[in-house]
């Protein structure tokens, strides 16, 4: 896609917006179908239901036109309205964490409806384990910043567990100089993952 299809697009999405804030409801809608697919592609990666995640999408939509006043134009409204959709979705998760279990309909084999409870899975929850793959997404991407004689370093020590003094060997340097470097290229990863919001143990 070329830069000027890209600004025209941008020029495009700020006179819906600046229609739909002065109260032109087709301009809202207009907006909320161009992006419509995007959210729901984001929410339904979190939630990992479609029932769900037409919910929260539905949720997502209102409180993005409850709130349009509110969006100062910061960053893209695509950008925006994902963000809404994502922690939509993160609470819709969190409430759900809080009850330890579940009341669900099940039918029987010879046709009848019961009762049963869902007792939480004590593996990780779908958002734990989307927070882990934003962290793990992130630490890649701080990974490649770095340079190359770093992340050889890691990739031995960390990766294939090589001993110290073995990546040392392997890479021509000093025990002292590959301590050195692992200890600059940790520091490099946690500043990044922090810039990123992610936990750095």
């Amino acid at each position: 896609m070329s830069t000027a299809t890209v600004q025209l697009g941008q020029e495009c999405d700020d006179k819906l917006l600046s229609d739909a804030k002065s109260g032109d409801h087709r301009a809202f809608e207009e907006l909320c179908v161009r992006y419509r697919g995007l959210v729901k592609q984001r929410i339904f990666r979190i939630v990992r239901n479609q029932e769900d995640t037409e919910d929260v999408l539905q949720e997502t939509l209102l409180s993005a036109y409850r709130h349009l006043d509110a969006f100062r134009g910061t960053c893209r409204f695509s950008t925006w309205l994902v963000a809404i959709g994502t922690n939509t979705s993160l609470m819709l998760l969190r409430k759900r964490r809080r009850a330890p279990e579940m009341i669900s309909d099940h039918i029987s084999e010879d046709g009848q409806r019961f009762e049963s409870m869902d007792f939480r899975d004590p593996e990780l929850d779908p958002e734990q384990r989307y927070m882990a793959d934003q962290t793990l997404h992130n630490l890649h991407a701080a990974m490649q910043r770095l340079p190359p004689h770093a992340r050889r370093l890691m990739d031995l020590y960390y990766r294939k567990e090589s001993r110290m003094k073995d990546a040392a060997a392997i890479l021509g340097i000093t025990v002292a100089t590959a301590k050195s470097r692992l200890l600059r290229a940790r520091h490099i990863l946690r500043r990044s993952l922090k810039q990123n919001g992610c936990s750095t143990p």
